[in-house]
Formats: structure tokens, C-alpha cells, sequence
């Protein structure tokens, strides 16, 4: 089978349709009718010759030889928009789809401030699209290695072969509990490590239980497989786990979180960008790296200029600093 530059927009509309589960979000997603996306899906199924998908008032479901194209359509795209890329590097211009992917609430976190690299990024490079993938840590290696995805922001895990991890930046975590929990009341300063490991944890299994090196003997109530389940378990009053403190200062500032043995303990969660190793990166990752780490330094770069003498006021005490 030949494809055509028809056959390639056919493959584009059913991987939509698949990843909406149905026509309705894919006219959103894609911008077209109903009719113009049944009219790309019969052509596919022409093309191949049998069915791919089943449709109706049942619903949306890959039939099985549907689900075999689906994976090797998104296979197909992929490698078209990594030629893009790479014919782009020819002409040293960044053009292409940059197909990325970032854990949960990374927007959140001002001190990475990834919406200000993508606005920025793409300022610079009118010509790139870019594509965002939400998942955990576990399922965005995944595409990484398949080559579904060119990039991906998030925690250290264990290294992979055939991915490469350059670590960026550093969160720091702390340990909370929820208003409800039996130690939110406890006075802090009474507070002591033998304490906290009587009340179950909430633990995220791709961290491999590195939120718990403080507490070796705690022991492990629930999983959560992203940060929002993680704090919905810890708000629930039943658990107490580690969180991000930019991402729990929502709910500490509203007296319904509490930071546990603050002074004692803090957990760094080193940040990585991965991508597949063996071969140099595109021209449009490279890109989108390096406005990445140009952020990172303003931003850490920034943090140390408040914190010295060029931004203190020449007289009086830092005591009486006042920063709007």
C-alpha cells in the first residue's frame, strides 16, 4: 500500500477519533464536521480494506486489526513529523512538531515556569507546532522509547536503556497531613520522626519509595500514580505523604494542609529532560532545551540577586525588606 498525502490526513483523523473516543471530541480537536471526519474514516477503511472502528449510538470501539493500525498510524506520524524536523535542521530552521511531554501540575510551578519557556519558545520560532502529552513519569518513558514523544519534563526515575537523562532542576518536597489527620494538631516543635511513622503514607510507586528515606520504618497505606491523586488521599485525613511545597502552599494557606517536621525534613526530587539516546537531537528539541535551561538559570539567577546585597536596601536591616 502506497500512502498519499490523502491517505497520511486519513491516518491523522482516526488517531484522533481513537484518542477522543468517539467523533464528538475529535470535531473540537480537529476543527472539522462530523461528515468530514466520516468521510476520512471510510476512506481509511477503504484504503486498508476492513473495518477499524465501530461506531453508533453503542459507541466508540477499535475493532482489533483497528487497534494494530492505530499503534503503527501514530508509529507513521511520528517519523513524518521527526523528517519535518530533520529536513528543518537542513535549512537550520526550526520547523516541525515538537511533541513533548510533562507530568501532572507542572504548570504550577513557578520556579520552572514552563508556559513562559513554550510562550518564548515559540515567539522565536514561528514555524514549530508543539504538542503536549499530560501522563506519568511511568507512561511518558514509555512513548519516549517508542518514539511517540521527542521530549519529556519529569522526575528521575530509573535510567532506561536506549533514553538519555540530563538533569534541569531541582523540587523541593515536605511531608503533610490534612486538617482532619489526628497529628494536624499536634504541636510541631513536639513533633518527632517515631510520631509520624505510626500514620500511614500515601507513596507514588515510580518515586521507588525515595519519599520515604527519612522514615524507613513508616509504613505504606496507598499508591497514588500522580501528584493530584497523592494530595487527594492526604486531604482525605487518612494519610500523610509527601507533596511539592509550591503545589501544597494552596491548600497550607488556607489552613487545611500542614508541612510535618519542616525543619527536619525536606526531599529533593531532581527534574530530568529525556530524550532517546544514540543519535543527537533534532534542531527543534535542541531549541526547546535550550530555552528551557536559559529559563532556569534567569530564574535561579534571579533568586540569588534577591537574596543579595545589590537588592537590599543600602541602610537598615534585612529584617525590614519589604519586595512587592
Amino acid at each position: 500500500m502506497k500512502l498519499s498525502a490523502a491517505d497520511l490526513k486519513s491516518l491523522s483523523v482516526f488517531l484522533a477519533v481513537t484518542e477522543h473516543r468517539g467523533f464528538a471530541g475529535a470535531q473540537t480537536a480537529l476543527h472539522m464536521s462530523q461528515s468530514a471526519i466520516s468521510f476520512h474514516i471510510r476512506a481509511l477503511e477503504e484504503r486498508v480494506g476492513f473495518t477499524v472502528c465501530h461506531r453508533g449510538r453503542q459507541g466508540f470501539e477499535l475493532t482489533e486489526r483497528g487497534t494494530i493500525v492505530y499503534e503503527r498510524a501514530k508509529q507513521l506520524l511520528s517519523s513524518v513529523d521527526d523528517f519535518d524536523s530533520e529536513m528543518s535542521e537542513l535549512r537550520s530552521s526550526v520547523y516541525g512538531t515538537l511533541r513533548l511531554g510533562v507530568v501532572d501540575n507542572t504548570i504550577m510551578d513557578v520556579e520552572l515556569d514552563l508556559q513562559g519557556v513554550i510562550g518564548e519558545f515559540l515567539r522565536k520560532n514561528p514555524q514549530a507546532r508543539l504538542n503536549i502529552t499530560v501522563g506519568s513519569p511511568d507512561r511518558l518513558i514509555g512513548e519516549i522509547a517508542n518514539g511517540a514523544l521527542q521530549l519529556g519534563i519529569l522526575p528521575e526515575t530509573a535510567q532506561m536503556e536506549g533514553l538519555q537523562h540530563r538533569q534541569v532542576y531541582t523540587e523541593v518536597h515536605g511531608i503533610y497531613c490534612a486538617k482532619r489527620h489526628p497529628l494536624f494538631a499536634r504541636d510541631s516543635a513536639q513533633l518527632t520522626v517515631e510520631d509520624v511513622i505510626n500514620h500511614p503514607f500515601v507513596v507514588r510507586p515510580y518515586a521507588n519509595l525515595q519519599e520515604l528515606q527519612s522514615f524507613p520504618n513508616a509504613q505504606v497505606g496507598a499508591h497514588a500514580s500522580n501528584m493530584e491523586a497523592q494530595a487527594l488521599l492526604i486531604l482525605s485525613g487518612h494519610f500523610i505523604g509527601n507533596l511539592p511545597h509550591y503545589y501544597a502552599n494552596h491548600w497550607v494557606e488556607r489552613g487545611e494542609l500542614k508541612a510535618l517536621l519542616p525543619d527536619q525534613v525536606e526531599i529533593a526530587s531532581p527534574f530530568c529532560v529525556v530524550t532517546r539516546a544514540g543519535r543527537r537531537p533534532s534542531l527543534i528539541v535542541r531549541s526547546f532545551i535550550q530555552e528551557l535551561v536559559a529559563r532556569l538559570w534567569q530564574q535561579s539567577h534571579l533568586v540569588e540577586a534577591y537574596k543579595g546585597d545589590e537588592l537590599l536596601p543600602k541602610t537598615g536591616s534585612t529584617d525590614d525588606a519589604s519586595f512587592d
